[in-house]
């Protein structure tokens, strides 16, 4: 079974709960940044993953898209969940993503989705920060022309490094080879057409200093999503809402776990 080459840590919660927690943590990431929510739902059953290519899971042969890793995780809860158990999935950032998809194609299999801070949109760029953009990715591409009809390569460069530097997302920059190749096919997705087919309970959190997934993403998630509730929670950015935001997020779980 694919779910076999996880890294995944179970914490057996203080009830004998039938509620079961499947947590999805964003690119670049590991399961060590959802520690301190799963240390909140101590009541009940946490399954924290090491998504494939994160954390100690190894590194996909092949290029994944979203829906090749949900299924991923599809055949993982397959396994986990007994008869009457309750499967909630928590998503943050890339793995907002993995939640949305799982919410619209693996309905039958989970019973709620918690999205934080979760990817899958573009953000809107003024015009006048677009067009610098562009320009650098014009020169770039004339650029890598001309070096490779010489038998050049670019990427060694000092001109490469620059633009590249301008140009590319951190989470761009800091990954290689398959995984560079992974994100690249992930940004150009949008995950829109897969949130407008959930009709399971869907519970969105975003930070209102988040400038990497804006608020603005749960609230156009929210208007598709008719089982949806939006909460945007004041101070957080994209990783503070899940350490300093805590507090806020975990109380927001349990309150709505039982709907």
């Amino acid at each position: 079974m694919v779910y076999e080459n996880l890294n995944f840590e179970y914490i057996k919660g203080k009830k004998n709960s039938h509620t079961k927690f499947v947590l999805l943590h964003g690119w670049g990431h590991s399961l060590l940044n959802f520690k301190p929510i799963s240390k909140m739902l101590a009541d009940y059953d946490c399954y924290l993953i090491d998504l494939p290519g994160f954390g100690k899971s190894p590194v996909p042969d092949t290029v994944l898209n979203i829906s090749e890793y949900s299924s991923i995780i599809a055949d993982f809860i397959k396994e986990i969940k007994n008869k009457d158990d309750k499967i909630i999935i928590i998503g943050h950032s890339f793995g907002g993503r993995i939640a949305i998809d799982l919410g619209a194609n693996y309905s039958t299999l989970i019973d709620k989705i918690i999205i934080i801070a979760g990817a899958g949109l573009k953000k809107k760029v003024h015009l006048y920060k677009k067009i610098p953009v562009w320009s650098l990715q014009k020169v770039y591409s004339i650029i890598s022309k001309i070096f490779s009809s010489f038998g050049g390569n670019i990427e060694n460069t000092f001109i490469y490094k620059k633009i590249f530097n301008k140009v590319a997302s951190d989470d761009y920059k800091n990954t290689k080879a398959i995984m560079r190749e992974i994100i690249k096919k992930t940004i150009k997705t949008s995950s829109l057409p897969l949130a407008k087919k959930i009709n399971i309970p869907t519970i969105l959190i975003y930070g209102e200093k988040d400038r990497t997934t804006p608020p603005e993403f749960g609230k156009t998630f929210h208007n598709v999503i008719t089982s949806s509730k939006l909460f945007i929670l004041p101070t957080f950015d994209h990783n503070s809402i899940l350490t300093d935001g805590k507090f806020q997020v975990s109380s927001i779980i349990l309150k709505n776990i039982g709907e």
